[in-house]
């Protein structure tokens, strides 16, 4: 097997992606690698983090004091009074609406990941971005791993409240914040947390890092349990450390370049499409301007949506095409590396060529007597 090194995986890396995009350029195939990248690498798939956003209102039975002549209130009096006039408890459904919406919202985007983490590898591949045959491929393994990033997830979050909620609450019933050097106690007690926030996030990166470029692959080809694609994982990792050390690494340092190169191209790849796709977008919008006056709300309303779909369909298509080259790059990076340690992926990657077929000998000619 070409058991390469995290350098030596750049080159085929590289080839990979020129084969896939460069050899041959096909916008559709572009548009379809970024998207299957686009969800399969994990960038919508959300962390699990959810939010609460609550405006301020005043409940109905408690008329607020309006202030004269429209003067902001800044006295504590105002202050106290206002704060007082607002009833979260009035707001609690809203509140579990947005939570339930978020919840449902990122766990959607998670299966997609783990469904399209699998499309990703099979059309790296394959060398031909295709949705359905990964999709019906791999669907128990993609499930089996959907159960892993949802006890990942979990974990993650007890973890982080365990490390950031567990220091300040016993700050507080100490006395931290309330005693005459409460502002170098509380730095301190940010410092500690900043600290344990930061090992975590560096073993939880690790432990992401090869689920999604190495496990994933194991589970494809081996249809295994998870906990035995982990340990067939964790047995090549323990036999070279020092490999697997500098891939990480050098996937950081990768990471970190491909970030601002790509930052840089979308921001030279938007002064054209600015004025492709804001020409048709811009003249969409005029007309939805005229049609509220001449034709009403509703067909105004309507036409100037479809300028901001247009808008950012077109913006979107632009961050899929960017997208797809680093896709591509980065799948290929991991499975060459890990190819050289796994005798089926290798098989995939470095396909042998068939032997020749024997030729058929030709039958020998008796002489006649």
């Amino acid at each position: 097997m070409n058991r390469l090194s995290a350098i030596d995986a750049f080159g085929p890396a590289f080839a990979r992606v020129g084969t896939m995009l460069f050899t041959r350029f096909r916008l559709s195939s572009w548009l379809k690698m970024g998207f299957i990248g686009f969800l399969g690498g994990g960038l919508v798939a959300a962390s699990g983090g959810s939010f609460n956003f609550r405006l301020p209102m005043f409940n109905p039975r408690v008329p607020p004091s309006h202030p004269p002549e429209g003067r902001v209130p800044l006295g504590p009096m105002d202050l106290d009074r206002f704060l007082r006039s607002i009833h979260l408890g009035d707001y609690f459904h809203i509140a579990l609406i947005v939570l339930a919406t978020v919840v449902v919202t990122g766990l959607i985007f998670q299966y997609l990941f783990c469904r399209f983490r699998f499309i990703l590898f099979d059309s790296i591949i394959t060398g031909e971005p295709a949705i359905g045959p990964g999709w019906r491929k791999y669907a128990s393994q993609a499930n089996r791993y959907f159960g892993f990033w949802l006890v990942y997830r979990l974990v993650n979050w007890g973890v982080m409240v365990l490390i950031i909620g567990l220091p300040l609450l016993r700050a507080y019933k100490s006395g931290v914040f309330s005693g005459e050097n409460s502002l170098p106690a509380f730095f301190a007690v940010i410092a500690s947390i900043a600290l344990g926030a930061l090992c975590a996030s560096i073993i939880f990166a690790i432990v992401s890092t090869l689920a999604k470029d190495f496990v994933m692959p194991v589970l494809a080809l081996d249809d295994l349990q998870l906990g035995d694609a982990w340990s067939a994982v964790w047995r090549v990792v323990a036999s070279e450390p020092g490999a697997w050390a500098a891939y990480m690494a050098l996937k950081l340092v990768a990471a970190i370049g491909t970030s601002i190169a790509f930052f840089i191209a979308f921001i030279i790849a938007m002064l054209p499409a600015s004025i492709v796709i804001g020409i048709p977008a811009g003249i969409l919008l005029v007309a939805g301007i005229l049609a509220f006056k001449a034709i009403g709300t509703l067909a105004g309303i309507i036409i100037c949506s479809l300028a901001g779909l247009l808008l950012a369909a077109g913006f979107f298509c632009i961050f899929l095409v960017l997208s797809a080259p680093v896709s591509v790059f980065f799948g290929s990076f991991a499975f060459y590396f890990f190819g050289g340690r796994y005798p089926k992926l290798a098989a995939l990657l470095w396909p042998q060529p068939l032997p020749p077929a024997p030729q058929a000998q030709p039958a020998s000619v008796q002489p006649a007597l």
